[in-house]
């Protein structure tokens, strides 16, 4: 990257892990709640011998790559097996229960796990597996009680492997260390005031870092995580109503579920939400029906974390953005010529933080097009104002966000050509007020569009499966001869394929 723009990055070097504070935590306020779910209810100095014993089980694995498959419900088991693993310094790689076998494949071909551990409704689709298993209802027997032989770790310690687009749009295996997640726990302190005395509603799946990130940051902190198995307004309500919750994180499409089923509340509770940008006219109808809460968007992505934040007391005026820099965050918006942009002028953001992930597995080539120098991108289009306060334009790749769901249009068209019969395939996001985007094919071909929807159904998982298809004659190009994505939703969105 040019020199255009100043760098800043702080000089770091510690050894903690993510689960450094339970020992504290059980020393402090044993009896304090740790986890609560519908079943349980686990304090600090339960949760501390959880995660010692479970940790003790990985040390005593053979680890060739010292990773782990994590295929597990949303419950407080998936916590203490990844939090076991991050403790005896193993990496989990974060799977989808959902995944069709093929997906399964792929993933675990990508990050060469020792082993997986996965629930025991998976017995089929895991069953002729070249790895060893260990299923849910064997796992209190593969937990021991031997104590943990402690280990030095080295720096930057893989812990946690999950999967995103990179530059091509296709889904890459990335990495993030302890030391990156321990300094974005900084803006919970910092920038959200976050002060360990929380109590914290998960209402999402583990799947998607978000929810995930927000469990394991208020357990390093001290503070109490309250569990839903899966999303369901009515379960969010009504646990907002029977425990103190004070902070709960969403995706757009959870307040967008509360909205749409009319629930009111005047409990002042603090959202913070990610994943995609708040249209101005969902927050203020979600103000109306809660008018004592407090809405914090983040803006970020997995190879970034955290970039910008913005809090609820900002102006009005600034409904749109997706906020300012957080603390421990610098950014530069850089024009195509390669020089920086002036107020208002749109370019590429580039960041700089102590917060990137470790790069890609085995992609070295698609790492060095996001870290570059001290500086780091994920080519999203952008514009600052004169208060500093970021625009987002528009993706440089063509991810997908389907609610809390990340979706890679070239993953699903690769499978679609697969289909005899199909001679090209297109995906695109269409715009959508509930879901953020639904997924759209566009398919040339002599097939019928029965049959390319049932192939979907036995290859991929329920939520890459496209809501909206569509079977036409050509496709609009690039001018380098590539079937050209903005255009056919452009055009799809004029009517042209109605």
């Amino acid at each position: 990257m040019t020199e255009a723009c100043s760098a800043f990055k702080g000089g770091q070097s510690f050894k903690l892990k993510v689960t450094s504070t339970y020992k504290k935590h059980n020393e402090l306020y044993p009896n304090k709640p740790a986890i609560i779910t519908e079943q349980k209810h686990l304090t600090y100095g339960e949760w501390y011998e959880s995660v010692q014993r479970t940790a003790a089980a990985f040390s005593m694995e053979a680890g060739t790559t010292r990773r782990v498959a994590l295929f597990l419900p949303n419950d407080d088991v998936f916590l203490q097996v990844f939090a076991g693993a991050c403790e005896a310094g193993w990496a989990s790689i974060i799977g989808d229960m959902r995944w069709k076998k093929r997906e399964i494949e792929a993933r675990l071909k990508q990050t060469s796990p020792d082993f997986i551990i996965a629930d025991k409704k998976m017995r089929k689709i895991l069953a002729d597996f070249p790895i060893k298993v260990v299923f849910s209802d064997d796992l209190a027997q593969w937990v021991n009680s031997k104590s943990l032989q402690k280990a030095d770790l080295e720096e930057n310690v893989p812990f946690y492997i999950g999967f995103t687009s990179g530059s091509t749009g296709m889904p890459k295996a990335f990495v993030r260390s302890h030391a990156s997640w321990i300094e974005t726990f900084t803006c919970n302190r910092e920038d959200l005031g976050v002060n360990g005395s929380e109590h914290v509603l998960i209402p999402g799946s583990f799947v998607n870092s978000t929810f995930l990130y927000g469990a394991i940051s208020t357990l390093f902190d001290g503070g109490t995580v309250y569990l839903l198995k899966k999303f369901n307004a009515q379960y969010l309500m009504r646990t907002i109503d029977i425990y103190p919750i004070s902070t709960v994180y969403v995706v757009p499409t959870m307040i967008q579920a509360m909205i749409n089923e009319g629930y009111q509340s005047d409990r002042k509770v603090t959202i913070i939400s990610t994943g995609a940008k708040l249209l101005p006219s969902v927050k203020k109808a979600f103000r109306k029906q809660f008018p004592s809460v407090l809405i914090h968007e983040f803006y970020g992505a997995s190879e970034l974390s955290f970039v910008s934040l913005i809090k609820d007391d900002a102006n009005e005026k600034y409904d749109t953005s997706v906020g300012k820099a957080f603390h421990n965050v610098e950014i530069c918006i850089m024009k195509e010529d390669g020089k920086k942009a002036e107020v208002g002028e749109e370019g590429i953001l580039y960041v700089i933080s102590n917060m990137f992930f470790d790069g890609y597995i085995d992609n070295p080539g698609e790492t060095k097009k996001v870290l570059q120098g001290d500086w780091a991108t994920v080519y999203d289009v952008a514009k600052m104002d004169e208060d500093g306060y970021i625009y987002i334009l528009g993706r440089k790749n063509d991810m997908i966000l389907y609610g809390a769901y990340n979706i890679y249009p070239q993953e699903i068209e690769k499978m679609l050509k697969s289909h005899l019969g199909v001679k090209e395939a297109a995906v695109i996001g269409i715009s959508d007020v509930y879901w953020g985007e639904k997924v759209a094919a566009f398919i040339q071909g002599d097939l019928s569009i029965q049959s390319l929807k049932n192939y979907c159904l036995k290859n991929l998982a329920a939520y890459k499966i496209p809501r909206i298809w569509r079977k036409i004659d050509s496709f609009p190009e690039t001018a380098g001869g590539k079937v050209s994505r903005q255009e056919l939703k452009k055009r799809f969105e004029q009517g042209f394929y109605v």
